[in-house]
């Protein structure tokens, strides 16, 4: 069976591509997505660095679709007509997968025993009635920052900076807020910082006109007891260290890409850090919930839809115009 995909052919290039999905089995079910967002940061650095020669990629982990038909096994627990998102499906043939998001339909195996549903990297799960698709589609955006902030354990009042205010970032804060942290957060983009100050940071650094760590010292003099990194940059990250409370906490929420890291500037320093780049379901299950109930803001995030078929203008706005975009969604219903 055909199906369309995004697919990643060259640098910065993607096309719609029909890719074979195969059948459905008996743990299987098959769904026709609805919608799926893009995570700017892990998907653009990939096509940016694939050649013509690179196999084709389908990349995005962030899918909402709807059930159409459930193998013999499968059909005890999933229903014609319910909507889930997932991560990794079946792998067409002859295509590399990402995690295979950004495709019109795909087979995903459900068998329990073959695939934890609400673990890591291999999730299925069902979203609510009442949450629309659109705002489920960034419920695997939001678990990669609602991991982080877990893992640094924040206690009520702590002080938190998240560094880059794309969607993880974005969410990332407003996990932090939920946990009752004073949020500052800093980027390049004024766009960015202004949606930030609408949902929630209490303090907003404008990186083009302020140094980093000056900036936080003068709103926390001890500095920030947790900071969180979402752009991966490594400038960004060696000049934060100076705004870091002794003991205080570090979470790379970002793909750390290669650089030429000052490591003696760590020297003398003492922090935990923490690595969470994963997706697991039950976070995705959370974060939904607070969709839902309005404590997680999302709708004022969405700046650009398009449909799947004007990918190429959605990747090409991203390499662009960093400065006008924040949540990126892509609808796949005709």
């Amino acid at each position: 069976m055909l199906a369309k995909a995004i697919v990643g052919v060259d640098d910065k290039k993607v096309e719609i591509r029909d890719v074979e999905i195969g059948a459905l089995g008996e743990w299987d079910i098959k769904v026709e997505l609805e919608a799926s967002a893009i995570s700017v940061g892990t998907e653009s650095y990939v096509l940016s660095v694939m050649k013509k020669d690179s196999p084709p990629y389908i990349s995005g982990y962030a899918p909402v679709g709807r059930v159409v038909e459930a193998g013999k096994e499968a059909a005890a627990s999933y229903k014609v007509g319910e909507r889930v998102s997932y991560f990794s499906p079946r792998a067409p043939q002859g295509v590399r997968q990402g995690c295979g998001g950004h495709q019109a339909a795909a087979f995903v195996n459900v068998d329990p025993k073959s695939r934890d549903l609400l673990g890591s990297d291999c999730y299925v799960v069902k979203v609510p009635e009442g949450l629309s698709s659109e705002r489920a589609a960034f419920g695997g955006i939001s678990a990669v920052s609602c991991m982080g902030v877990s893992l640094a354990k924040p206690n009520v009042g702590d002080k938190a900076l998240v560094i880059g205010q794309g969607m993880i970032g974005q969410f990332a804060a407003q996990h932090f807020h939920l946990r009752g942290c004073e949020v500052a957060v800093a980027d390049l983009h004024e766009k960015r910082l202004q949606l930030a100050g609408k949902v929630g940071a209490d303090h907003v650094i404008d990186c083009t006109k302020e140094n980093l760590p000056k900036a936080v010292r003068a709103i926390w003099p001890n500095g920030a007891d947790i900071i969180a990194d979402s752009t991966g940059n490594y400038q960004a990250i060696e000049a934060s260290v100076d705004a870091i409370h002794y003991r205080g906490k570090y979470v790379f929420l970002a793909w750390c890409k290669g650089a030429n890291f000052n490591l003696p500037k760590l020297h003398n320093r003492v922090f935990e850090a923490y690595f969470p780049w994963t997706l697991q379901g039950f976070r995705v299950l959370s974060s939904w919930r607070l969709m839902a109930g309005e404590a997680l803001k999302i709708d004022p995030l969405i700046t650009h839809r398009f449909h799947y078929t004007e990918a190429q203008k959605a990747f090409d706005l991203i390499y662009a115009a960093p400065d006008q975009y924040v949540g990126i969604l892509l609808n796949w219903r005709a």
